[in-house]
């Protein structure tokens, strides 16, 4: 499974090569929402291939590193810009987890999925349901609205993800806000053989988030009923 170094790592390297490269950002820009194999995404190939596994990666986890490449690049400029380092980050190298924005991590405390605990990550991770109920607690978004497109995102096999997963995205832009790209491109890599699990982790977050001032998540102290597993 991808670590959450790895994927920071890769958004770093994204965001270093849509910042001083206009062509490239171009490219990525106008693979959105295409198939990997689209003549659209020739030009995409550049920025993502050095990153992808060796061994012939499975549909979702390619399909996702391109995806999370286009819509860091289809962001406005400024925010596209806003946390890229000046030093990026090559395959193989070191990358603070700091390029991604304070905002976006979880505030320390709150649960997280036992697959990325805070001691190895170093950080926590905000999975898009979160980012979702976030953004309508803030009254930045509209709840049903977001709610019946996370519903049925949460619905999608691959292809459908990554067809429906921009316009969702551009919402978020509007309202000024990001996923967290790191965690995201963890979740859908996921996606073809634990789409169950993910789209648990994104509803429960999502109904976590809008409704925690009712019933506020368990802290690490707190003890997590029987079978509700994070």
């Amino acid at each position: 499974m991808m670590s959450i170094e790895t994927a920071d790592k890769y958004v770093a390297h994204v965001r270093k090569q849509v910042k001083e490269n206009p062509g490239r950002r171009s490219a990525l820009r106008r693979s959105l929402g295409r198939p990997v194999e689209d003549d659209l995404a020739r030009k995409a190939h550049s920025v993502v291939a050095p990153w992808l596994p060796t061994d012939r990666p499975p549909r979702a986890v390619e399909q996702a590193y391109y995806s999370v490449a286009a819509l860091i690049a289809a962001q406005p400029r400024g925010r596209a810009d806003q946390h890229s380092t000046d030093t990026g980050a090559d395959p193989g190298q070191e990358t603070a987890a700091a390029v991604l924005p304070l905002t976006e991590q979880e505030p320390a405390g709150e649960p997280e999925d036992a697959d990325q605990p805070k001691k190895k990550t170093g950080r926590q991770t905000t999975s898009l349901g979160s980012t979702l109920g976030r953004a309508v607690v803030d009254k930045k978004l509209t709840a049903d609205t977001v709610e019946a497109r996370l519903h049925l995102l949460c619905r999608q096999n691959v292809p459908g993800l990554h067809r429906h997963l921009p316009g969702l995205v551009r919402r978020l832009a509007t309202a000024e806000v990001e996923p967290d790209w790191g965690r995201l491109l963890r979740d859908l890599s996921r996606w073809e053989g634990e789409r169950g699990q993910v789209t648990k982790w994104w509803l429960q977050d999502f109904y976590r988030a809008i409704n925690k001032t009712e019933h506020p998540a368990p802290t690490d102290g707190d003890t997590i009923p029987e079978g509700e597993d994070q």
